[in-house]
């Protein structure tokens, strides 16, 4: 079985589809309309598409593109979401003068944000920006995204656990083409 999510591997989506279907194939598209399309045009067999965090809120405009596609909602699975700030080997936390991830994530580490006094940057996912801080390879930047996008990435880890509340948890809706 074939488990759309959006995002690069490494993000809290493809975290969800390995938690919620272990012996299925997660794979990634480039957002969560991208992930849903593939569902639709049976590419895959489910996608999970996060739509509530439990610190952030709603992600916005998930529920009104759920509503426009031909798909049913299954089931919701509850992803555990812990957040680190990850930067190329050798930096230095107060180095870092621009931290990038999703618009979602970035809302849900904003006491930790605010402690370091960086820029932020939007991403189109939390694994994309790791994967981009590693590309780019400068001692300025970092990204806000989980422990597998650091190994995948090859990052290190300069602050663990840096969202706002430890019991953050982000709800992905678990779907089906009608």
């Amino acid at each position: 079985m074939r488990i759309a999510y959006g995002g690069h591997p490494g993000a809290f989506g493809e975290l969800a589809c390995l938690g919620r279907f272990p012996d299925a194939e997660p794979v990634g598209y480039s957002d969560f309309r991208a992930a849903c399309d593939a569902l639709v045009a049976g590419t895959c067999d489910r996608a999970l598409v996060p739509f509530e965090n439990s610190i952030a809120g709603a992600v916005p405009g998930v529920e009104q593109l759920l509503a426009s596609l031909p798909v049913t909602r299954l089931d919701v699975h509850p992803q555990p979401v812990v957040f680190h700030c990850l930067a190329v080997p050798g930096t230095r936390l107060e180095e870092v003068e621009v931290v990038s991830s999703h618009p979602m994530a970035l809302a849900e580490c904003t006491r930790f944000l605010a402690q370091i006094d960086a820029r932020t940057q939007e991403a189109g996912d939390t694994a994309g920006a790791a994967c981009a801080v590693a590309e780019a390879r400068q001692f300025t930047r970092a990204a806000l995204a989980s422990t597998r996008a650091a190994e995948l990435y090859n990052l290190d880890v300069l602050a663990a656990d840096v969202q706002d509340s430890a019991d953050n948890v982000t709800y992905f809706a678990v779907l089906r083409r009608d």
